[in-house]
């Protein structure tokens, strides 16, 4: 078993995982089957179309590109985003990207894993990431990965600030993110033959987020995970961190489908639900089919 696992057995049992796991020191992403794999859409993309991953750096480039040039057609007046915020727009609006969504809050984590059951008796998993631990290593194998790569400096500024400090300098960092992500996702409108470095880069993973948070993000806590070789499915570039298979930086924890309806009833009183979690009518609407409790709570009042 590659990934260290904890068994959930009762609510108690994740009132006492959320204790263990202190909000900010890590990062949650909740799954609606535990044997799925931790996957982007970007690979799941690639896969209907090709055995293999090799060809995912180019399809990166060529929907981020697409992407970029058609943006100014549905969002007239608004400024260019920078860096990785391209990234998050297009993952905002469903398009395939090499980002994997997490979020800092477990019990919003938690929902999402027992929102929707793939299966009626499939478990169900939240995935507990420590986030400095991941920084510190995947920006180590990142830094490592440009240097041998000979990328200008100003490509891995942005990484050094990571590297020192192990926080993020916002007054920088958002200055920096911009070549930084044009050289790994290969996007230099200034060359006319770009040089395809994506097959050398290290295999790593690495936590990023935006300047400007939309609406959705704000609420749900999110932050990325961000794997640094696309030519690799995502849990390889994980597994090349030192330290793994260790639980104090990785562990995956396993809810039974039984305990679901339990879980969905504590998080609906903490108010964490889709309605709450997508802000709108169609949040709304769709919460509705997911636990009400005038619907279907077993103590009806008529």
């Amino acid at each position: 078993m590659p990934f260290h696992e904890e068994h959930i057995e009762t609510w108690e049992d994740l009132l006492k995982q959320e204790k263990e796991l202190k909000a900010g020191d890590w990062l949650f992403r909740g799954m609606q089957c535990s044997a799925w794999e931790l996957e982007t859409s970007l690979e799941r993309a690639c896969k209907r179309h090709y055995e293999d991953l090799s060809e995912a750096p180019q399809i990166e480039n060529i929907l981020t590109r697409e992407f970029r040039r058609r943006y100014h057609n549905h969002r007239v007046g608004i400024p260019d985003p920078v860096g990785i915020e391209w990234l998050s727009l297009m993952q905002h609006y469903g398009a395939p990207t090499r980002l994997l969504d997490f979020t800092y809050s477990f019990f919003i984590a938690a929902y999402f894993a027992v929102e929707n059951p793939c299966k009626k008796s499939c478990p169900h998993a939240i995935w507990a990431v420590r986030n400095k631990w991941i920084a510190q290593e995947g920006v180590e194998l990142l830094n490592k990965g440009f240097k041998l790569l000979n990328c200008d400096e100003k490509d891995t500024d942005y990484l050094r600030i990571e590297q020192n400090n192990c926080k993020w300098k916002f007054e920088q960092e958002w200055e920096l993110q911009k070549p930084f992500f044009e050289s790994l996702l290969n996007l230099r409108h200034e060359e006319q033959n770009p040089i395809d470095r994506s097959q050398n880069i290290l295999p790593c993973v690495f936590p990023v987020n935006t300047m400007k948070l939309n609406e959705r993000s704000t609420i749900q806590q999110g932050v990325f995970l961000c794997p640094g070789n696309v030519r690799k499915p995502f849990e390889e570039n994980l597994k090349k961190l030192h330290g793994f298979d260790k639980p104090k930086n990785l562990v995956k924890l396993v809810i039974p489908h039984n305990l679901r309806i339990e879980v969905l009833k504590k998080l609906h009183s903490m108010n964490i639900n889709r309605a709450s979690l997508f802000p709108g009518l169609e949040g709304f609407a769709a919460s509705l089919g997911i636990y009400h409790p005038l619907a279907f709570s077993s103590e009806q009042n008529s």
